[in-house]
């Protein structure tokens, strides 16, 4: 019992763990306030946690701010684009349901349109996060990727519902680290599928955004 709270104990790694998911929270929240700047905010958020998923943890504080800084435009440009393929699919969907003729085949491919732009904002921020790639090069990869691992993607969106529920029905409590909690236990997930394609991702830093 004596070594659980040793300073390399449970007691402590996993506090401090919980501590980080929290401060990462917090920093996504505040620097999302603006609205046009969640994008940055979430592929700062996945900098972090990706890094510590490589074992390259460094200050949370600190990486979260160094990729914001470094994604700041891009992280816009992508954030304006999703958002704006999210509002034009709801549009749709909405205009498609007060159809009389052919509403079923509409709707079909308005939800197919609905499902792969949240496939594709899984992926897109954390190939943001740990690449450099130009905008296109973004979403082809991460289409590309969300549907050639569907499986990893689906497990990584029912997590972000689970906690989600959890958050909303069990403890709001749970808040306080929703959005690191999701971040860092899919960023396991992703990396897994990242290292098939760039095997020194963990080691080279060459292939990290800026």
């Amino acid at each position: 019992m004596r070594g659980f709270f040793k300073l390399d104990g449970p007691f402590f790694k996993y506090g401090t763990v919980l501590a980080d998911l929290i401060i990462l929270t917090v920093l996504w929240a505040v620097c999302s306030v603006p609205l046009f700047t969640i994008g940055v905010s979430t592929a700062a958020l996945f900098y972090v946690t990706t890094k510590q998923v490589s074992d390259k943890e460094g200050y949370v504080t600190a990486n979260f701010f160094r990729s914001f800084r470094a994604n700041f435009f891009q992280g816009i440009i992508v954030a304006v684009i999703l958002g704006t393929a999210a509002f034009v699919v709801y549009a749709s969907i909405r205009y498609s349901i007060v159809l009389t003729e052919g509403r079923e085949i509409i709707l079909t491919l308005d939800y197919i349109a609905a499902f792969e732009v949240i496939i594709v904002s899984i992926y897109i921020f954390p190939l943001m996060a740990r690449f450099d790639m130009r905008i296109l090069e973004l979403f082809k990869t991460a289409f590309s990727l969300a549907n050639r691992h569907m499986f990893t993607t689906l497990t990584c969106f029912v997590l972000f519902i689970a906690i989600a529920l959890m958050c909303l029905f069990i403890n709001p409590v749970f808040i306080l680290a929703s959005i690191g909690a999701y971040a860092y236990i899919s960023s396991f997930m992703l990396m897994r599928i990242f290292r098939r394609y760039c095997p020194d991702i963990d080691v080279d830093e060459s292939n990290v955004s800026k």
